[in-house]
């Protein structure tokens, strides 16, 4: 059943590559807003990478993989507000060897029922698969109902995926499960008001992540919650706070999380291109041992002159030193002993037309460490690592006229 589930998505995936595309703006999030239409509105939008890359030092490695995404949206009007379905799918469970990407210091979800070390895990196929009701009351008023079978709840900022500072950026930040690992989530339920600048939201969720088998969809009790705060005080400004209780979220870590998340965004359209800048921190507290981890990053991505693009990255991460050494989760009786690794990457994309009516690009990244000497015996004093990819973007729907813009 994987099989042929992953071959009919291959197969959609190349015909959808072939599409009309364009640069990051955030369709969907525009198509969102305009108002309810009598007949169904569609839209489909994507990106994928097929991308080279390489983790220094002995705790690194190397290979090819591909980082891609399918996000499709319909909507219409329906009882004087406006009904939108979404489906996000990803081929990265067969375009990704496994256990995942190597990424040096990555920390999350497990192989083989170890945590995982080094890497990042591929996405699962069946990412989004939900629905939604909004309607608006009068200027700046409006009430939304979102829910999914697998889906983003109110907590943390927009995923990393999703982020026009993180657009041409084919990696996962250190700091994802700090901030915005719920992203793939299942059985959600959120309820969310706007008044004026103020979005309000509260949601219900099961906690678990996302386990080993990355072609199914999951399902549990509605056991974690997550409330979050986003505020819009100046045009491309968005601030945000979110907080919530995660039920027995990690596979290799028993036990409960309480997660805080803030952040500072701001984004503008420039001639021939735009900026996007993001700030984010979030803390795990794991109630039972009371431990506390951050993970702050500020991440930029500049395009000019139409076909330029520099992006980059800098993060500071809380690890557990047991974890990095030795690769595996800590033994209870293994007392904590926490350390923080800073991570920054630089990178450029240069696009060009290769495929009628597609965005295509080339690119590279260099990334640069710096952490305790405790683990230069396992990272080395100065480990490098980069990344070489080329890149493809669609972006159509609307009714069958063109969309707008791709948000990665």
């Amino acid at each position: 059943m994987p099989f042929r589930i992953g071959f009919a998505a291959i197969v959609f995936g190349l015909a959808a590559s072939l599409a009309t595309a364009q640069e990051p703006a955030d369709s969907m999030v525009a198509m969102e807003q305009m108002p309810a239409m009598d007949h169904w509105m569609w839209m489909v939008h994507g990106w994928a990478y097929l991308n080279y890359d390489d983790q220094g030092g002995p705790s690194g490695g190397d290979d090819f993989e591909s980082q891609n995404h399918v996000m499709g949206m319909a909507t219409h009007s329906f009882l004087g507000g406006k009904l939108s379905f979404y489906g996000t799918f990803s081929l990265e469970p067969a375009t990704i060897p496994e256990p995942g990407s190597h990424e040096l210091f990555q920390v999350g979800e497990t192989n083989d029922g170890v945590l995982l070390v080094d890497y990042q895990h591929p996405h699962d196929f069946f990412i989004q698969l939900a629905g939604a009701w909004q309607k608006t009351f009068g200027p700046g008023l409006g009430l939304r109902f979102y829910a999914a079978a697998v889906g983003e709840p109110a907590l943390g900022p927009p995923a990393f995926v999703h982020r026009l500072s993180a657009s041409a950026n084919p990696t996962a930040p250190l700091s994802h499960h700090n901030q915005d690992s719920t992203h793939i989530s299942y059985d959600v339920l959120t309820l969310g008001l706007t008044a004026s600048i103020f979005t309000l939201e509260a949601s219900g969720f099961h906690g678990a992540e996302p386990d080993e088998n990355r072609w199914n969809i999951e399902s549990g009790a509605i056991d974690s919650y997550g409330v979050r705060l986003t505020a819009v005080p100046l045009p491309g400004l968005t601030v945000q706070f979110s907080g919530g209780h995660l039920t027995n979220p990690e596979a290799a870590e028993p036990g409960n999380q309480n997660r805080f998340t803030g952040m500072l965004a701001y984004e503008k359209a420039l001639p021939g291109g735009f900026i996007a800048v993001s700030l984010i921190t979030g803390q795990n507290q794991e109630e039972e041992e009371g431990a506390r981890f951050w993970g702050t990053l500020l991440e930029g991505t500049w395009k000019f002159c139409d076909w330029n693009t520099i992006y980059g990255r800098f993060e500071a991460v809380d690890r557990d030193l047991f974890e990095l050494r030795f690769k595996r989760q800590r033994p209870e009786e293994v007392p904590l002993d926490r350390t923080r690794v800073y991570a920054g990457t630089l990178g450029y994309v240069r696009d060009f037309t290769l495929v009628p009516k597609a965005t295509t690009g080339v690119g590279a990244d260099v990334t640069l460490y710096r952490f305790t000497d405790r683990l230069d015996d396992v990272y080395s004093t100065h480990p490098v690592s980069f990344h070489v990819f080329a890149r493809i973007r669609f972006d159509f729907g609307m009714g069958g006229g063109h969309a707008g813009h791709s948000s990665h």
